[in-house]
């Protein structure tokens, strides 16, 4: 079975775009499909391809870039790999994937020639936090545009299981503004699923084979392990660190603010220690950082509170099975999500859905925290999300549950009135508008 994925447009867009040779970079975590999609699209788009694993190419390929990958000698580079993979070449028709592009960072340097030289297309593909580990003394070529890949989204998902329905439904009844009615329990229902299965290629395929939640769960378990083994690979001197954040989203986010507290992590520790490892999460694209806003104005840079992070998973189907353990069957987590209580942990799964939503939309993480010294017991409040929407910051509250009052959201609109839009409070229950507040169900947030 293949996945249709929205990054196969985004690949077509960047092809389509110009006549003249060209190369683009595919970044993700580790088995969010991007090796997959690079050879499927080849496959679909050109004449004819060569596929380079740089994790295993074949006997011979890098003598080949060793000894004729320069300008003067292109020529005989080109005849060489077309002869070593037994693929015929075809000028502005054929592409080359240099697929674990990481493992031999020489290859990416040489796409600055091969783009110039201009007979063929380049598509590389590499997991971002060892693409940087491995290109210190490299020379980054400016010919290479770069696209982001994540795992599948909502939409991709149910046209996995065969729904070709439920994202159009959705659409219109977010545009139209229209209640869902009887039909919001089978979208909150296959959201769930969503939510327990995730969007990990391996474990929605295993998923749509088997319809087993225990099928699905082995596989990414399969993928957690290998997280592991990539914080020990490439986290160089803040291994220990970089574990201790991984393994603590679970609980970080079981709190009541969901903010990483570092002295939880071990006794003493502040931000300054875990600064390089945090970064190392997110720059694997495992994690995804939200920080902390000052003021709902300054958006885009200074106003941040570096060290009031949010620390969320790129994929909520993983959360839930770091969350659970290796006795996930046993988890009282994970068998009440799986029966369908979503309110479960406080929200911990809702809040990261959306954080995942948002961020494979390209929308920045933003959260607003204050404490009101005018208030005589020092309130605090705290909006979820923030997010930009026509020129101005919408503040969005997740529930999980069915809480009426929304004081954060309150103080936030009446302090920044002129700066902000009406809120938005997503939940589980149906549309609804009220002269304060736009309820959404929280499906409808990857239309924001």
């Amino acid at each position: 079975m293949l996945l249709e994925r929205k990054s196969y447009k985004e690949l077509l867009d960047w092809k389509n775009s110009s006549t003249e040779a060209k190369a683009i970079l595919i970044k993700g975590a580790r088995r969010v499909g991007k090796s997959f999609l690079a050879e499927q699209f080849a496959k679909n788009e050109y004449k004819s391809y060569i596929l380079i694993d740089f994790s295993r190419p074949l006997p011979g390929t890098l003598q080949i870039f060793k000894k004729y990958g320069n300008p003067r000698m292109l020529d005989e580079f080109f005849n060489q790999l077309s002869l070593l993979y037994s693929v015929p070449l075809f000028v502005r028709n054929s592409v080359f994937i240099f697929d674990e592009i990481q493992k031999y960072p020489q290859a990416r340097e040489l796409i600055k020639h091969l783009v110039a030289d201009g007979r063929y297309d380049y598509i590389e593909t590499g997991s971002l936090i060892s693409i940087k580990k491995n290109t210190k003394d490299i020379l980054i070529p400016s010919e290479e545009e770069e696209m982001r890949m994540y795992p599948l989204d909502f939409e991709e998902f149910l046209n996995a299981i065969g729904d070709k329905v439920t994202f159009n439904f959705l659409k219109n009844s977010f545009e139209q503004k229209k209640p869902l009615g009887n039909l919001l329990k089978v979208v909150n229902e296959k959201l769930r699923i969503y939510m327990v299965v995730g969007g990990m290629p391996q474990a929605v395929l295993k998923y749509v084979e088997t319809k087993n939640y225990n099928d699905v769960e082995k596989s990414k378990r399969t993928i957690i392990k290998l997280y592991r083994e990539d914080i020990v690979k490439y986290a160089e001197n803040y291994v220990a660190e970089a574990t201790a954040i991984f393994n603590a989203i679970p609980s970080q986010l079981a709190h009541h603010d969901k903010k990483i507290k570092y002295s939880s992590l071990k006794e003493g520790d502040r931000f300054s220690s875990y600064k390089d490892a945090i970064n190392w999460i997110n720059d694997s694209m495992v994690g995804c950082l939200c920080y902390g806003l000052d003021e709902p104005t300054m958006f885009d840079g200074f106003s941040l509170q570096t060290d009031k992070i949010k620390c969320y998973m790129v994929d909520t189907g993983l959360l839930l099975t770091l969350a659970a353990g290796d006795n996930y069957l046993t988890s009282d987590l994970y068998k009440s999500f799986v029966l369908g209580k979503l309110s479960v942990n406080k929200g911990m799964m809702t809040e990261n859905l959306i954080a995942q939503i948002f961020t494979t939309n390209g929308k920045p993480l933003r959260f607003y925290e204050i404490y009101d010294k005018a208030n005589a017991d020092n309130k605090k409040y705290e909006v979820d999300f923030l997010i930009k929407q026509q020129n101005k910051t919408t503040p969005i509250e997740v529930k999980s549950g069915n809480a009426k009052e929304h004081a954060s959201l309150d103080y936030f609109s009446k302090k920044y009135k002129k700066e902000t839009t009406k809120p938005i409070v997503l939940t589980k229950g149906d549309l609804r508008e009220t002269d304060e507040y736009l309820y959404l169900p929280l499906a409808m947030a990857m239309f924001l």
